[in-house]
């Protein structure tokens, strides 16, 4: 009898691991009561926990079947958060929270995803980005496993290698400069594939960042106009308090120095407008200004709008779109083509083209944006600090912070009014221009 006893108590390790593994399943338990857990950094001892939600039932007063009947019914709602968190694999907060504010938006994912039969790990494919960034949207949804995210993180890297050697280093990069960086080997890629692929439907998803402006240059002196396409996918923006004040500044009219073509006066206004409108418009705050040989933080507040209208912006740069005939264009007219250039733009039959191209349309639904991710640096200098994101969770009101494998709830307001003298990078999405919605270009 005695030895049945021992028995009994040799099996209860093997009870206590069953049921720890099932706690630490649902968000019950933590690391340090899993018995086989590794020796993790306080960092990443939260990876991929759960975030925690209210009204768990205590584990210890239910029984195994009520607590499975509760884990079937609240396993959906706690799924979409379960392995949001991605981990630093070496000064990589720029790159997750970077990441973590693409994947908010709706569109570009759509747009990743859609085309997955072009990317998949089975495919040959130039999309090599595009793979990265699906699989790590995949295991961010529950399907890989933690050590799954560090080997995607670390390809994204590599990829991003052949463009930047530094990449190839462990040093904290800029996430402006990342997301340039990655939008472009995306682009690149994407125009290989479309070289040597059978599949002339591929959609390249910077797309949805891409817009144009219209760059107007008048001579001081006898007023001779020049007009220029400019292509962008951000706009980076001086310091104001309020982020519309900054971007009526970016379009405030300067001076040029400049020799005229025609009257060779030394002097010219040039003056910028929307030709047209991206789907996701992409907002860099010059937090960082050069002290002498040293790039200084700059800690101005600037209050950010949740809802952001271009409608009074666009009607004031009606003068600067008016053709060479006098005729107004429009954003959300059909362009110039993109190979036009200055002298061809002097041509009479280039501004016929132009003028026919044009119209004047209403912009107060469609130039409407809301803000949809933030990236903000925190620290004192570029060299010492550390990047975070906060993402909208819906049109709620509810957000989410993401700092690295952390992620925890809060709200609007919360973020408006923490991230202003912190915002580094803004994205604003074009209202009706969600998952699955044309961009009304």
């Amino acid at each position: 009898m005695a030895e049945q006893s021992v028995g009994h108590r040799m099996q209860l390790p093997h009870i206590n691991r069953f049921l720890i593994t099932i706690r630490m399943t649902a968000g019950l338990a933590t690391e340090e009561e899993d018995p086989d857990s590794q020796d993790l950094s306080v960092e990443n001892s939260a990876i991929d926990r759960p975030v925690q939600a209210e009204g768990k039932p205590s584990f210890k007063s239910r029984s195994l079947l009520s607590f499975f009947s509760w884990f079937r019914r609240s396993k959906t709602q706690r799924g979409q958060k379960k392995k949001l968190g991605l981990p630093n694999i070496g000064n990589t907060c720029f790159l997750n929270a970077t990441l973590q504010a693409l994947y908010s938006l709706p569109s570009f994912c759509a747009d990743i995803m859609g085309q997955e039969a072009l990317w998949s790990p089975k495919t040959k494919t130039s999309l090599k980005l595009q793979r990265y960034f699906g699989e790590l949207y995949k295991a961010r949804q529950g399907r890989s496993s933690y050590h799954g995210k560090r080997r995607l993180l670390r390809s994204v890297k590599s990829s991003l290698a052949v463009y930047n050697e530094e990449y190839k280093e462990g040093f904290q990069q800029d996430a402006h400069e990342f997301l340039m960086l990655f939008l472009m080997g995306m682009k690149m890629q994407g125009e290989t594939q479309q070289g040597t692929s059978t599949t002339p439907d591929y959609v390249c998803p910077t797309l949805n960042f891409e817009f144009k402006l219209q760059c107007v240059r008048t001579c001081s002196s006898c007023g001779n106009k020049v007009y220029q396409e400019e292509e962008h996918n951000n706009l980076s923006l001086d310091l104001s308090s309020c982020l519309t004040d900054s971007l009526a500044l970016y379009f405030k009219a300067s001076e040029l120095e400049c020799t005229c073509w025609q009257c060779l006066g030394p002097q010219a206004t040039v003056s910028r407008g929307f030709l047209t409108l991206p789907r996701v418009l992409v907002l860099h705050m010059k937090r960082f200004c050069h002290d002498g040989a040293e790039l200084r933080r700059v800690d101005d507040a600037v209050c950010i709008p949740p809802v952001l209208s271009l409608a009074s912006l666009l009607e004031e740069q009606q003068d600067v779109l008016s053709s060479p005939g006098g005729s107004k264009t429009s954003p959300l007219a059909k362009p110039l083509p993109s190979s036009a250039s200055v002298d061809q733009l002097e041509s009479s039959g280039d501004r016929d083209r132009f003028q026919q191209g044009a119209s004047v349309q209403d912009h107060s639904v469609q130039s409407s944006y809301h803000l949809s991710a933030i990236v903000s640096h925190l620290g004192e200098s570029i060299d010492c600090g550390h990047y975070i994101s906060n993402v909208a969770e819906g049109h709620g009101g509810e957000w989410l912070t993401l700092d690295d494998s952390r992620v925890t709830r809060t709200d609007e307001a919360t973020v408006l009014r923490d991230r202003e003298d912190t915002a580094y990078l803004l994205f604003y999405v074009l209202s009706g221009a969600g998952e699955g919605d044309p961009a009304p270009l």
